[in-house]
């Protein structure tokens, strides 16, 4: 170890800093001193530990940083004891830092501080490694009395925790020094001296198990161990404070094992008690305290051969505190983690094991007193020990059977839930432990099923009560996973899960319950109350079925021996009706199908092969969950099939004797239903089939007497199971059920007078009285529906009685309206069902019922029915499924005798269209409205006209309301108003085409009048079959209809397609009016043929829509007329203006390719006509590609019919809207697109390009009058001139045009240097008006196109505006040069000769586009005068008033051709040394950027006159804060390196040592172009330094410039290097760095002192040493201190660990000297200042 004198190494000095370091504020500095401690850590173990040492001596520790800095050395000091190497390990500094640890505890009374703990954690550092020297350091203060014994306790504590081994041989030691203070021990350190005496004994117990045959436990410890016993035992275990009862009661179960037999027997009076106060006191941490009691329990109990030291009575103390602890809901639970809870139960368990062991019988008898217990706790806890101990103790207490079955039986009414659940899983642990017998076998049986059958509606109420409870106390949600215990109170549906599984568990595992289970589970089957628990039941008696079934044993059941067990036909009854709820929890259907197939041999054997077939087939349909949840399941199919199984089975049996009992069955369960709507409507169909297959008329009116009298009818799916039950029996009893209505009827009659009272007194009866109406009506349709169609002619008066009609309007609810309808509906259904079935008849009261039905499907709003002025969503949902209802209703009555009135016609028409535009959702019954409403207006077209004319007149009167919802910008009311025209269509053209009624009414059909039936009865002439094809407007038609074929949805469009081939098909089919031309129709009958074949073989779901769009174009212009072709042009405004663009598009093409086909058709007037309605669509048509498609329609009509008068109507448009004030602007009518309409003339297009590059150039930028730049006085903003910005317009409409290229390349150089001074000018006006920009740069994309230039062209392509309005247009418009220069270089001399003027024009940015273009071109200049008279130029004007002109001409200039530059390298020069310090940074920069290119060729003799000049000017530049800057002046000094500069050259390598530093501390500077440019100069420079490492490691690929430097290690092989070859340059490099300490930048701060470290732990010169060390010091410690960054601060320590593991070993000592005195004064007279001053803000 190092000594306290001599002198101070640079090692040590070093460490010294690095352990100082811990105390900074940044946690990134102390890691990184403290990851540089532990490198050092087995090297340099002894100078690491001296400092640490020393480091503790400075100030007082107050907290704070001194705290942490404290802590840090002493775990630095831990950590390097425990690492350092045996030979490292000097006992006597071991001892010296022992001391001072030790010491360290003493400084406060506290013994809580960070700094302490650390410390104790050096000591026992230290103990494992030299334990007796620590142990023997620690006895030593303790003698002293320096330390009290209380602080270092823990220490042996941790000692023994961590080394059991070696501390165990010494605890006797220990415990000899602590036992005589424990008396005196502090109540509130008690608790850690109880905690090490668990330490220690868990230590001695492991050293034991290790070492078996060692001994400890003398009889001396035995004796301490005794003392300490009976202490903790007296007056610790019963103290106050928590933590001293919780740790002295876990000690004295660790102790236990270590006191005699004798003394522990006449301790445990005392002991047991004691563990049990504490156990009654601790809410929180009970598993020391059950671990510790069952310690005790197991050593007083289990003695092997010896009696148990105590007897059962003086457990029962401990019985009572540990039963209420077996239970989960106990409340020491409630609120503690789950796996706390299984490691404490696992405990209480194993007291209870321990227990029942050596006392079975005692045990027993004490759990079956205490489940009978009033607290639940208790009850709990001894139902979970008896579950617990059967398994355990099942040999002892096999004669306890009756005891703990008569003990259980009490308990099964128990309402506590918690209790409940107990109770299950001992039942089950019972059954499987043989303690079930005969007599109380149902009993338990029961009670498992009753609790299975809880209701979900129990188990939802409790939900939302738990759920309440949580959000009202602020509590999360408690939600168990599927595999996480849960903890505490027991929810229904937990109870019900655990005997559900206890169910399946007893009848699928469990052999010998079976003689309980069955028959008993049938019974269970019937009653009301375990409904919810018939899944289980059905499963659990399949399960013993299909293993009795297996064994070879029939299901059979002996109901002389087994009362109560139901008969065969109360079961189906039972199982049938239950089957209505697929979805129903548990797979109820699936499991009561199995059921039924397996209790076969209970039925009739007929009925046993008839399931065999159908019972798979219900399974089948009800086998996929998903299908059952969503939209497509059908519960009605269901229903029915249940009936027809029911139904079957009663034919199959052909038992009138069976089918009346079944009867009598389904009739005794109706109460088993009461408030279950779903089931009992049900129950009505299954016994309406039944009575339908009985003859005995009594035993039917009985019955559905009962029916009714069962029924609720306030309920809406009862009462329509009531009907449809009422119609199965009215299949066979007609007349007996209409009796029955009947007298409802009559005997609601008396209750009209009511009704009407209920109006003004009491509104709750008149759901009562509709409800009623509501059930009547639908048990007469019903009943009308099943009856036969040979009974409904001659009752059709009492099925339709005014009496039942006019009783039934006055119902106010929405489900009292529906089944009003729907009885409407089925009367009207039975009346065509009759006339198909050869009885028709007409329904005289057909008219009156259309009134009704209008009237209940209208409400309260007799106008509007279909608006829905609904207050929610299921009001909606109501009214929605009532006009459902009606329009089906109005369809079904529109289509029986006599024939529908026109005025019928229309009041339907008028309440139904609106149902066009209603909201998709909810979607299912929308959908079924407007498919009715089809079907509606379908039957309209057939019934509502007497001939052919007034058919089509309806037709496009039908056609005409459906326009709106054609053209309509829904997606949703287009597609259903398509679908309705095409189905009208459709109908029109089955009338047209055969006569025959499309919906098959046969002879009798009064659909076609026109068509059949006797007309000599008719005063008038026979009406004409067939309109004129005038009739069907087909111009107007096809232009409706022809925007939808080109829609954004495939199915639209189909449909339009379809729409479009019926309506020429059925024009084809019809003739034209008398004296009309005729025609030839072959082609129209081809183009029809085309047309139906595009439709069947295009896949309309492909994105070929214009492709077929042209296709069927093609074929409608065949098919029409000039007068239809004419009407169709004209009325396209509507079409092209279509709100789909898509579809307008479309229009547009159409229309197109129709003029083109047939334009030359046209009349003068009808051009005329056609070209304003085009130019209208085009002022109103928005975007801009359609409306050129309508201009292109123009010229297409100019092109096909007569030009002049086109040409005429566009100029006319064209000329009135160039003269509004906003005309250039994006309004109706573009100005640039007439102008591309006039410049598609080949004629006018030279000319008109020469008229615009003169507006451009010669025309000013603003207003005359608006800016006068002599007149110093306010002046009001300048306005700009529109006339360039439409110039500019009107030139890229040239280029767009047709024969604009060839113009264009005639005057290729005066329109690009137009473009280019445009540009300028755009973008110095972009704050008055930013759409000139944009047109100029639309211009010069279309000039780009039309010179075919595509590398010009992709300058503006991608965000062209943001680059021209930004400070990159300069860019822009050189990018514009180069590439013009490429493509045109012939053209070059003639743009320079255009551009050089403009730098002497008034306006800035026209100079700077000139000079950014002449910049560029001098590139490309080719001949001498060209270059001279360019350069010329560019010098005239380097002290231009701006100062990006100034910018650009130097740039220019430093651009010359190498091969030029040498004969204007001395001008070039001049300029540069002029500009490198413009006071504009950016013209600097430019100069100093071009530097570097020119240097780069120009002669020697022309640089070194003024080679000092330059490099004084790039050091200044390397400073600078524009990174740009500092890359170009790096760069600049690198390629002075090139010359030789003859006898200057010393000079320029003096400025290169003097660079040198700061070009290392910037190659890694945080910008990347710094980097780059410092690595390369560092190249360049490196061979000028003759050094070969230098050279080797500037061109090594860990300094490639595309990567980036690991700086540590290039800067450790850099200074060893330059300290190899420059040491006498030592001085200067660390002035340099010094010089640096204050740069601007932190990370170059840092760079700066990593390299001076470095340096100065290669230097081996005292001289550099003793002068900068100290100075470097001071720097260091300033840094360390203020630095505001923690990077520099951590870099400053970074280089000292290889200071310490690679420093030279010469003593320093003045060096060393001065270190010291600078870090002793700086510590002791500024240090503590600063740190305080820092902790008390």
């Amino acid at each position: 170890m190092a000594s306290n004198g001599g002198p101070v190494t640079p090692r040590t000095a070093v460490i010294r800093v690095l352990v100082g370091a811990l105390a900074d504020s940044s946690l990134l500095v102390r890691d990184a001193a403290a990851a540089a401690l532990r490198e050092n850590a087995q090297q340099n173990a002894a100078i690491v530990l001296e400092c640490c040492t020393a480091s503790l001596r400075v100030g007082k520790r107050r907290g704070g940083q001194f705290g942490s800095h404290h802590a840090g050395v002493f775990s630095i000091m831990a950590y390097t004891v425990q690492n350092m190497g045996e030979e490292q390990l000097d006992p006597i500094f071991m001892r010296k830092m022992a001391k001072v640890a030790l010491g360290e505890m003493t400084s406060s009374k506290d013994y809580t501080s960070d700094w302490q703990r650390a410390a104790a954690g050096l000591l026992v550092a230290l103990g494992s490694r030299l334990p007796d020297m620590m142990m023997d350091e620690i006895f030593l203060q303790l003698a002293g009395s320096t330390i009290p014994v209380y602080a270092v306790v823990p220490i042996f504590a941790d000692f023994a925790s961590i080394d059991a081994m070696q501390f165990a041989p010494r605890v006797k030691g220990v415990l000899s020094r602590v036992l005589p203070v424990l008396g005196g021990v502090r109540d509130n350190q008690r608790s850690i001296f109880a905690k090490a005496f668990t330490c220690w004994c868990q230590a001695i117990v492991q050293y034991h198990e290790d070492c078996p045959d060692v001994n400890l436990v003398d009889s001396d410890m035995q004796a301490l161990f005794q003392s300490v016993f009976d202490l903790f035992l007296s007056s610790w275990v019963s103290s106050r404070e928590p933590k001293v009862r919780l740790s002295t009661a876990e000690a004295l179960g660790e102790m236990v094992v270590f006191i005699g037999r004798l003394q522990l027997k006449a301790a445990l009076p005392r002991v047991l008690p004691a563990i049990l106060g504490v156990l009654k006191k601790e809410n929180e941490e009970l598993l020391p305290i059950t671990r510790s009691l069952h310690m005790i329990l197991d050593t007083v109990l289990m003695t092997g051969d010896r009696a148990p030291m105590i007897e059962f009575t003086a457990l029962h103390p401990v019985l009572n505190a540990i039963v209420p602890m077996a239970s989960v809901s106990s409340n020491k639970f409630r609120d503690c983690d789950p796996s706390f809870y299984l490691k404490n139960i696992n405990e209480v368990m194993r007291c209870f094991v321990t227990i029942g062991i050596v006392y079975p019988e005692d045990i027993f008898h004490e759990l079956v007193h205490r489940i009978g217990s009033r607290e639940d706790s208790t009850r709990l806890g001894a139902l979970s020990v008896l579950k617990h101990l059967l398994t355990r103790l099942s040999e002892s207490w096999q004669t306890r059977r009756a005891a703990l079955t008569d003990s259980v039986k009490s308990l099964l009414h128990e309402s506590d839930l918690n209790t409940r659940k107990a109770i299950a899983e001992l039942i089950v642990s019972m059954a499987a432990n043989g303690y079930m017998e005969a007599d109380s076998s149902e009993l338990f049986m029961e009670f498992l099923v009753r609790q299975s059958a809880i209701p979900d509606l129990e188990v939802e109420a409790y939900t939302k009560e738990q759920a309440a409870f949580e959000k009202a106390m602020g509590l999360p949600s408690s939600v168990p996973g599927k595999n996480e215990l849960k903890v505490g109170a027991v929810s229904p549906a937990e109870l019900r899960t655990v005997c559900e599984k206890s169910l399946h568990l007893l009848a699928g595992t469990m052999v010998e319950t079976e003689c309980f289970l069955w028959p008993y589970l049938l019974k269970v089957l019937i009653p009301a109350n375990y409904t919810g628990a018939v899944a289980t039941v059905c499963k659990c008696i399949s399960d013993i079925a299909r293993r009795r079934l297996g064994a070879g044993e029939t299901m059979t059941v002996d109901y002389a021996a087994s009362s109560g067990v139901p008969h065969p036909d109360e079961i189906l009854a039972r199982l049938l009706v239950l089957l209505q709820n697929p979805m129903a929890r548990e797979q109820l259907a699936v499991r009561i199908l199995t059921l039924l197939f397996y209790l076969t041999p209970l039925f009739p054997k007929s009925v046993g092969l008839l399931w065999e077939d159908e019972i798979p087939k219900l399974k089948a349909f009800i086998s996929d969950p998903e299908d059952m949840r969503g939209e497509s399941w059908q519960q009605a199919t269901w229903d029915d099939m249940i009936v027809h199984l029911l139904s079957e089975s009663i034919d199959v049996i052909q038992s009138p004797q069976w089918t009346v009992g079944l009867g009598n069955a389904f009739a005794s369960h109706y109460d088993l239903y009461i408030g279950d709507h779903p089931h009992s409507a049900l129950l009505h169909r299954c016994l309406g089939i039944l009575l339908q297959k009985v003859d005995d008329r009594n035993y039917v009116q009985r019955k559905i007497a009962l029916m009714y009298e069962k029924a609720d009818v306030a309920n809406e799916a009862n009462r329509l199971g009531l009907a449809m039950g009422m119609g199965l029996v009215a299949a066979s009893h007609l007349d007996t059920v209409l009796e029955k209505l009947k007298k409802v009827l009559e005997n609601q009659g008396g209750n009209r007078f009511r009704r009407f009272l209920s109006v003004f007194l009491d509104q709750s009866s008149r759901p009562d009285v509709d409800d009623v109406f509501a059930a009547l009506a639908l048990m007469y349709g019903y009943a009308a529906s099943y009856a036969p169609s040979s009974a409904i002619e001659a009752r059709i008066e009492t099925l339709v009685g005014t009496n039942m009609l006019s009783g039934l309007l006055g119902v106010r609810t929405a489900t009292a309206k529906q089944a009003v309808i729907t009885a409407i509906d089925l009367l009207g259904q039975a009346v065509i069902r009759a006339s198909a079935n050869g009885a028709p008849f007409p329904l005289k009261k057909r008219d009156q019922m259309l009134d009704y039905t209008m009237t209940l499907m209208a409400g309260q709003s007799q106008s509007a029915g279909y608006i829905l002025g609904s207050s929610s969503a299921l009001e909606t949902e109501q009214l929605l499924h009532t006009q459902e209802l009606a329009i089906n209703a109005c369809t079904t009555l529109v289509s029986v005798e006599p024939k529908l009135p026109m005025a019928a016609r229309d009041r339907i028409l008028q309440a139904t269209l609106g149902f066009f535009a209603l909201h998709p959702e909810p979607a299912p019954t929308v959908n079924s409205l407007l498919s009715n409403l089809k079907t509606l207006l379908c039957a309209i077209l057939l019934t509502s006209a007497e001939d052919g004319k007034s058919r089509a007149d309806q037709l496009q009167h039908l056609l005409r309301n459906l326009d709106q919802y054609v053209s309509s910008p829904v997606e949703y009311q287009r597609d259903r108003a398509c679908g309705a025209v095409l189905a009208v269509l459709r109908q029109f053209r089955a009338l047209c085409t055969t006569g025959v009624c499309p919906v098959n009414c046969g002879s009798h059909c009064m659909h076609l009048p026109s068509f059949h039936g006797d007309r000599s009865q008719s005063n008038t002439s026979a009406p004409l079959l067939l309109p004129p094809r005038e009739e069907l407007n087909l111009g107007e038609r096809t232009m409706a209809y022809l925007p939808r074929c080109a829609d954004v949805t495939p199915e639209i469009r189909k449909t339009s397609a379809l729409i479009l081939d019926i309506l020429f098909s059925i024009a084809l089919l019809l003739p034209k009016l008398v004296g009309s031309a005729t025609e030839n129709k072959q082609p129209s009958y081809a183009a029809l043929s085309a047309l139906e074949e595009l439709i069947a073989v295009t896949n309309w779901g492909t994105n070929e829509t214009m492709d077929v769009m042209r296709r069927i174009v093609a074929s409608v212009g065949i098919l029409l007329t000039e007068e239809e072709l004419f009407a169709c042009l004209r009325g396209c405004q509507t079409a092209i203006c279509d709100k789909i663009p898509q579809a307008s598009q479309g229009t547009i093409m159409a229309v197109t390719q129709l003029i083109a086909k047939r334009g030359i058709e046209l009349q003068e007037n009808d051009v005329s006509r056609v070209t304003q309605s085009l130019l209208a669509s085009a002022a109103a048509v928005g975007d801009k590609t359609m409306r050129q498609q309508v201009l292109n329609s123009i010229c297409c009509l100019a092109e096909n019919a007569q030009a002049k008068i086109v040409f005429d109507e566009l100029l006319i448009c064209a000329e009135k809207d160039a003269t509004k004030k906003d005309s250039v602007r994006r309004g109706t009518w573009p100005l640039q697109e007439a102008y591309l309409a006039v410049a598609d003339y080949e004629i006018l297009a030279l000319p008109f390009l020469e008229h615009v590059l003169r507006v451009i150039n010669q025309t000013p930028v603003y207003k005359a009058n608006d800016v006068d730049k002599d007149n110093d006085q306010l002046s009001p903003p300048p306005v700009l001139n529109p006339l360039p910005q439409s110039a500019t317009l009107a030139l890229g409409a040239i280029f767009r045009g047709r024969f604009g290229k060839l113009a264009v390349l005639k005057s290729y150089s005066g329109v690009l240097c137009s473009l280019i001074l445009r540009i300028g000018s755009c973008h110095g006006t972009i704050g008055l008006e930013a759409q000139p920009l944009k047109d100029v740069i639309s211009t010069f994309h279309a000039f780009c196109e039309c010179v075919d230039d595509e590398e010009m062209g992709k300058v503006l392509a991608k965000d062209g505006e943001h680059r021209l309005s930004g400070e990159r247009w300069i860019e822009a418009v050189e990018e514009i040069a180069t590439c013009s220069a490429r493509a045109k270089p012939q053209e070059v001399n003639n743009i320079c000769t255009l551009l050089w003027p403009a730098l002497k024009r008034p306006y800035d940015f026209q100079r700077a586009a000139a000079a950014a273009a002449l910049s560029e071109y001098i590139k490309h200049s080719d001949g001498e005068a060209l270059l001279s008279n360019l350069v010329g130029a560019l010098s005239a004007h380097i002290g231009d008033d701006d100062h990006t002109v100034r910018r650009l001409c130097v740039k220019g200039l430093v651009q010359i051709p190498k091969e030029e530059l040498v004969k204007y390298a001395s001008q070039v020069l001049s300029v540069i040394v002029a500009l490198i310090e413009d006071d504009e940074e950016e013209v600097a920069f430019a100069a100093a950027q071009g530097l570097s290119s020119v240097l780069e060729v120009v002669p020697e003799e022309t640089v070194s006159p003024i080679m000092l000049n330059l490099c004084v000017r790039l050091r200044s530049l390397q400073s600078r804060q524009n990174l740009s800057m500092r890359a170009a002046a790096f760069a600049a000094m690198g390629v002075l390196s090139r010359f030789n500069f003859g006898g200057q050259q010393d000079a320029f390598l003096e400025q290169v040592h003097n660079c040198l530093p700061r070009l290392i501390f910037h190659v890694n500077d945080e910008a990347s172009a710094v980097r780059h440019a410092c690595k390369t100069t560092l190249r360049r420079i490196a061979p000028l330094l003759q050094a070969q490492e230098i050279i080797n490691l500037m061109n090594s690929r860990a300094f490639d410039s595309d990567r980036r430097l690991d700086y540590d290690e290039f800067v450790r092989d850099f200074t060893k290097y330059v300290v190899g070859q420059f040491v006498d340059r030592a001085d200067s490099y660390i002035v340099c760095a010094i010089q640096a300490f204050e740069s601007p930048w932190p990370l170059i701060q840092a760079n700066a002192a990593y390299f001076a470290g470095c340096l100065l732990s290669r230097l081996t010169d005292r001289r550099p040493l003793a002068l900068y060390l100290p100075q470097i010091t001071a720097s260091l410690m300033k840094m360390t201190a203020n630095a505001p960054s923690a990077i520099v601060r951590t870099k400053c320590f970074m280089p000292y660990g290889g200071i310490t593991v690679d420093g030279p070993k010469v003593q320093l000592q003045r060096a060393e000297g001065s270190i010291r005195r600078a870090q002793h004064e700086r510590t002791r007279q500024n240090g503590l200042r600063q740190l305080y001053r820092r902790n008390v803000t």
